[in-house]
């Protein structure tokens, strides 16, 4: 999903600077929603002191929208939808594309300014929000399950433990799955990254020093690697 949107971002740059006056740079301000409290992303009131604390979202989108250059400028929010804070959004996702905080103030949106959602899914999205937007549907099965386990394996931090799975993911994962498709039946069937990020969650979980996984034995390593 991110290579997507960086893809559209890089060849409307580039189009931009051969002279195109079609399209224009774009700029992209990232963030975290659910990394932050409503008021950290919002802004809020001091009680105490009664002063006005001014959000993450609040600042980035009043800098964006008072540019009045022509350059795009796109407000990324990488994580999932809650309802907690999205429902905040509505009013600039509809018509009138305006943020109103809490201390009255109101943020207007130039056309030149676009909100991009990128969640894994849209289980807790309402339909007020999901009406508001337009989508872009990622399918696993266009990339495979290969990428959720290259990003899962770049969290490990030992070399010889990586190319270990990696041999193993090469070995049996496609045999085992087909194995699977011909000849069980599942009670609940599952979609093959489903399984797939069982798998690794299920390795985190019990590929351990206590289970054998011992890369100071290098003789059974291998061995108990497979096993597991």
């Amino acid at each position: 999903k991110t290579l997507s949107w960086r893809v559209l971002q890089a060849t409307m740059t580039r189009l931009n600077k051969t002279g195109d006056p079609a399209y224009q740079p774009v700029k992209e301000f990232p963030l975290n929603p659910k990394a932050l409290s409503l008021g950290e992303l919002y802004g809020e009131f001091d009680l105490n002191t009664n002063e006005w604390s001014d959000g993450v979202l609040s600042s980035v989108m009043r800098q964006t929208c008072a540019d009045e250059k022509l350059d795009e400028k796109w407000i990324v929010f990488d994580g999932p939808v809650d309802t907690m804070w999205i429902e905040s959004m509505n009013s600039v996702m509809d018509d009138n594309k305006i943020l109103t905080l809490i201390n009255g103030e109101r943020i207007s949106m130039p056309e030149q300014v676009s909100l991009l959602f990128e969640v894994e899914d849209l289980s807790v999205a309402s339909p007020a929000t999901v009406s508001r937007a337009g989508m872009v549907y990622c399918d696993y099965k266009d990339l495979g399950w290969m990428p959720f386990v290259e990003s899962w394996l770049i969290k490990k931090q030992n070399k010889t433990l990586v190319d270990e799975l990696k041999r193993c993911f090469d070995k049996y994962l496609v045999k085992i799955m087909d194995f699977k498709a011909a000849n069980c039946k599942e009670l609940v069937p599952i979609a093959e990254l489903n399984g797939v990020i069982s798998l690794c969650k299920l390795f985190d979980a019990l590929g351990t020093v206590e289970n054998g996984i011992d890369m100071s034995d290098p003789d059974n390593f291998s061995r108990m690697v497979e096993m597991w």
